[in-house]
């Protein structure tokens, strides 16, 4: 929390608008919202300014505390002046006429309309009304994340219960090389990014703890996914090969969590070094193209494989064992949503940007995604998972391409919806990490020892039967995960009060 003191008189109140808007610059914060802050701001001080003591000039003292969940910034002005409560006169009738309607009360309406809180209290001889507004973040980038949110439990089950040829078409295809290939994985990294830009807690040491907290997650849920229904499946039919034998490398081996703590610890170290965020893209860069000529390594020792396996492509031939997502690959996706994120937090015309930028990246993402499938390589049309999980320099540009046309998509569908919808699309999106815990213990514990058991060792099912199943658990995983932060607010709600 940051405060400024100075003196209740009118002449201080563009310091006082210079001071809030310093401290709404690091949130990114919309002209709309600036604007509307700007008003209320003015409203306020102009009310302590001129009423708050009769004769003598006073103290006030102005304070901006800024909140990561949700986005919102919190501000509260506080004086000596008599007891006045602005909020306790009613609100004008809008509806009459300028001559019909009674002078004054519009400034305080406004700031109400424009404000999510606005309270006021008088205690220990002091005024003090704090205006509160949550920020709505970049609304296409929580659309990206709300739709890869819901549909994370159904990409998952068509890779659980598909055969590699079901896998190649249709339904599977879609779900597993389409909407869980370039629009799912790089679209949360590239967010991941864009995220770190906007957050008030980008901080090495932030991220370091913040790093340590993702890794201590991914490693719970390997116990719930891998760990715990392994040993259930293996008790039940003694099926050491399909339990027992792939553990150690599932359990200890990489995923999207371990990729996103270790890369926190990483971008850690580099904001340690003071880099700018273009310095950092250059920096990942490098790595990401070093990373691409160690692709598909292997090595004699199991351990070896599975350690090296976080931080570059680790494939035996064969594809039996793979790193998922190496840092070193995947963390230019990362650094780039960061500078991506930095501009669009100053960025005046998104539409023209996206006009500008998203059309002829969806065009040339296309072309190319079509070519690479019907001639059989790279991403959309190569051998294996592999192709996908240990990028090129040049497909991870691609996939950056995809995020910024999809980025316009959803900017286009966003400006069409109402707040009420916006505020549904960010709920979802700030529940991601917690759906994808959930839905990946859901997915594991259905597909690999329910269905694996019930069918007598076999888990693959039908197309539409996985669809049916992949709704189910994602609608399933989306609503636990709202039931568990409500009751995770209500619990450091009671701590605060």
């Amino acid at each position: 929390m940051r405060k400024l003191d100075i003196p209740a008189t009118p002449d201080k109140l563009p310091e006082v608008l210079e001071f809030v808007r310093d401290n709404l610059a690091e949130m990114g914060c919309s002209e709309k919202d600036s604007n509307q802050i700007d008003i209320a701001v003015e409203e306020m001080f102009t009310n302590i300014s001129s009423y708050a003591y009769s004769q003598e000039t006073g103290p006030a003292t102005v304070r901006v505390a800024l909140e990561d969940d949700p986005l919102a910034v919190s501000i509260d002005f506080i004086d000596d002046g008599v007891p006045y409560d602005p909020l306790a006169k009613a609100d004008p009738d809008t509806k009459l006429s300028v001559s019909e309607r009674k002078r004054g009360g519009l400034g305080i309406f406004m700031t109400k309309k424009f404000m999510d809180e606005v309270n006021y209290e008088y205690k220990n001889g002091r005024n003090i009304l704090t205006l509160k507004k949550k920020i709505l973040r970049q609304p296409e980038v929580d659309m990206a994340k709300a739709i890869l949110t819901f549909f994370l439990a159904t990409i998952h089950v068509y890779v659980e219960c598909s055969t590699d040829d079901q896998l190649w078409v249709g339904l599977p295809y879609f779900f597993d090389s389409i909407l869980g290939g370039p629009w799912a994985a790089p679209m949360f990294i590239f967010s991941m990014g864009i995220g770190l830009a906007f957050t008030t807690k980008n901080k090495a040491e932030d991220l370091f703890m913040r790093g340590l907290h993702i890794l201590f997650v991914g490693l719970m849920l390997n116990v719930c996914r891998f760990l715990i229904p392994s040993v259930v499946g293996f008790l039940i039919t003694d099926n050491q090969e399909f339990y027992l034998a792939p553990l150690p490398y599932r359990f200890f081996g990489n995923d999207l969590l371990q990729f996103a703590g270790l890369a926190m610890l990483f971008m850690a170290l580099l904001k340690a070094l003071k880099l700018t965020p273009w310095k950092i893209f250059f920096v990942a860069l490098a790595v990401n193209i070093a990373a691409t000529f160690c692709n598909n390594m292997w090595f004699s020792s199991p351990a070896l494989n599975v350690l090296l396996g976080h931080f570059i492509g680790i494939d035996d031939g064969t594809e039996t064992v793979m790193s998922d997502f190496p840092v070193f690959i995947w963390f230019l996706l990362y650094a780039s949503g960061l500078v991506f994120g930095g501009y669009l937090k100053t960025m005046k015309n998104k539409k023209k940007f996206y006009l500008c930028v998203s059309i002829p990246c969806f065009i040339i993402t296309t072309i190319v995604y079509v070519i690479e499938y019907r001639m059989g390589f790279g991403m959309m049309g190569g051998p294996g998972a592999n192709v996908f999980y240990h990028l090129t320099t040049p497909e991870v540009f691609l996939c950056i391409g995809t995020e910024f046309a999809m980025l316009g998509i959803y900017y286009f569908i966003t400006t069409k919806m109402s707040k009420k919808a916006l505020d549904a699309v960010e709920r979802l999106a700030r529940n991601v990490t917690v759906v994808y815990v959930i839905q990946w213990v859901l997915v594991w514990w259905a597909a690999d020892v329910i269905i694996y058991i019930a069918r007598g060792g076999n888990k693959y099912l039908p197309d539409f039967q996985s669809l049916i199943l992949g709704l189910v658990l994602s609608i399933a995983s989306v609503v636990i995960a709202a039931v568990w932060r409500n009751l995770k607010n209500k619990s450091k709600n009671k701590k605060i009060a």
